[in-house]
């Protein structure tokens, strides 16, 4: 397994079967109080404004006055963008350059599961075709952009193409792939040459087990091949690739997991070939192409649509050095899903999906420091990480029951395990029991 710069890459790797696992949603929110007044200005690591506090709880005024003695410059700098928000009502419980845009790193997986699950639905599948292809003794496996292709799938791709075979008497076949629903593979606006392949695979529109490879497609084709040779087609060979017709004839076809399956890869493990593959199929049913020059566009979109500001996206994953976020952005996007206002995105609010504190996921082995052990458990965070940009960004229940969000991005400062510690730190506070 590679360690990425951004979070990790694959962290850990998850069999394909998890990532159907029964999705938990939240339990019902607490009641919330009737008033609430508008957020107030920002100012550097400060609590929100007392009229903004009138209608706040004993915990709010506790985290707001924590907050504000623990964030400080010397360990978050000033490049530090932090927003904690009751989900209930939306009233700012605490921020500091809350409209401040950064590179929010992995964060950006947030918004481009919202976007995909707005547009497709948490149920929506992905179908993987075998059709016949230019000539008789010809098949040729067509990618439809799954992420999480399996093994096992094109296996049973490769059973039904037998009986077509053994039925048409073809001795020789030979297999193709198409996968030129993607372009050619190339690097993101502001992402780094290093990157690929350390980071993220070449992006293309076939992948078998979501296997780190320059040529993911050409993986999958000799797979396919080699499947039909043990199944006792002999002959079969891989070829290459062929831009085969959508009118010719479907010979097997296989659905992929839901797209909120691919969402909980997604989010658990930061795996960011999931993400630009996903929001590639989102890009096309928005009609924005599959080329990066659609991502921009179709990020903004989707935020758009859902009522959510946002700074600018220029990819699914986050590597780019050009995305910009702030942390207020980020807040409003998960209250949106923590209280349900868009069923479409309440897929992220699942502690199944969202990474839970000293346990699972990418947070499997946070929370392990004095100032933030009693939160194991208790928070549940999108983390971010590039070598000079942190994020931490999800919900908590507070000492008075209610459920606060919470938005910390940091950049220019060394992604070490001091940083993690004093994030994780952070949210601990904002749950109450630090």
């Amino acid at each position: 397994m590679r360690i990425a710069r951004q979070t990790t890459r694959h962290a850990p790797r998850l069999a394909v079967a998890a990532a159907l696992a029964t999705l938990v949603a939240m339990p019902a929110a607490a009641a919330a109080p009737t008033t609430g007044a508008a957020p107030p200005a920002d100012a550097p690591t400060a609590p929100s404004s007392p009229t903004t506090l009138a209608a706040a709880t004993a915990a709010d005024s506790r985290i707001a006055s924590k907050l504000t003695s623990r964030a400080t410059t010397s360990r978050f700098g000033t490049a530090f963008s932090g927003t904690v928000m009751d989900a209930g009502t939306g009233r700012i419980v605490w921020s500091t350059r809350r409209t401040t845009t950064l590179m929010p790193a992995s964060n950006t997986k947030l918004f481009t599961a919202a976007t995909a699950l707005n547009t497709f639905g948490p149920d929506r599948r992905f179908t993987t075709y075998v059709r016949r292809g230019a000539r008789a003794n010809q098949v040729v496996l067509v990618g439809a952009g799954d992420p999480l292709l399996s093994s096992a799938k094109i296996r049973g791709l490769a059973r039904a193409t037998k009986d077509w075979i053994d039925a048409q008497g073809y001795k020789h076949p030979r297999v193709y792939v198409d996968d030129y629903f993607f372009p050619s593979p190339s690097l993101a606006y502001g992402w780094k040459s290093s990157y690929v392949p350390e980071d993220v695979t070449p992006v293309r529109a076939i992948v078998r087990d979501n296997r780190d490879l320059m040529n993911t497609s050409t993986d999958a084709g000799r797979y396919f091949a080699a499947s039909l040779r043990a199944l006792g087609v002999s002959d079969a060979q891989y070829a290459g690739r062929q831009d085969v017709a959508n009118t010719r004839r479907v010979l097997a076809r296989v659905n992929s997991v839901t797209v909120a399956g691919m969402v909980r890869r997604m989010l658990l493990t930061s795996d960011n070939d999931v993400a630009e593959i996903l929001l590639r199929r989102t890009s096309y049913q928005l009609r924005n192409g599959t080329r990066w020059t659609g991502a921009k566009a179709t990020q903004s979109e989707g935020a758009a649509a859902q009522g959510l500001g946002l700074g600018v996206l220029y990819d699914g994953s986050g590597l780019s050095r050009a995305d910009r976020l702030s942390s207020g952005q980020v807040a409003a996007l998960l209250r949106t899903a923590v209280t349900g206002s868009n069923p479409k995105v309440a897929t992220i609010r699942s502690t199944n999906v969202l990474p839970t504190a000293g346990r699972t996921g990418t947070l499997e082995y946070r929370f392990t420091s004095s100032a933030s052990d009693c939160a194991v458990g208790k928070v549940w965070a999108k983390t971010g990480t590039l070598a000079d940009a942190t994020a931490l960004s999800g919900y908590t229940v507070g000492t008075d029951g209610r459920r606060k969000i919470f938005s910390f991005i940091v950049n220019g400062r060394a992604t070490d395990t001091t940083l993690r510690n004093d994030m994780d730190m952070l949210a601990a506070t904002v749950n109450g029991c630090y």
